[in-house]
């Protein structure tokens, strides 16, 4: 049986840190939030590795063309090569998750 995890969305997540944070304006922490991202995603693209400490590391890695199957009629499809986004958690991160089954 597959277990689905609730979802949240960077608006969420953001509504969650300005709960819990005082200390500057919701303006402030909300630009400082989206500078994060918009830093995280430049720096994906240029193919360039992000390491977060205790949490994980975001790699772009390149897929080669090849030959795949649709499932709908099991013809031979070319799929071409393209970057893609990888995650690997942390040890600590996976500790956590897997503590609460």
């Amino acid at each position: 049986m597959r277990i689905r995890a609730p979802k949240k969305n960077k608006s969420d997540i953001l509504k969650t840190y300005l709960q819990s944070e005082t200390d500057l304006t919701s303006k402030i922490n909300e630009s400082l939030f989206n500078k994060f991202f918009d830093i995280l995603e430049k720096k994906i693209s240029d193919h360039i590795s992000i390491e977060l400490r205790n949490f994980g590391v975001f790699k772009s890695k390149f897929m080669e063309p090849r030959y795949g199957s649709d499932p709908r009629n099991n013809k031979k499809i070319y799929i071409p090569s393209k970057w893609k986004v990888t995650f690997k958690a942390s040890e600590k991160i996976n500790k956590k998750l897997n503590e609460k089954t």
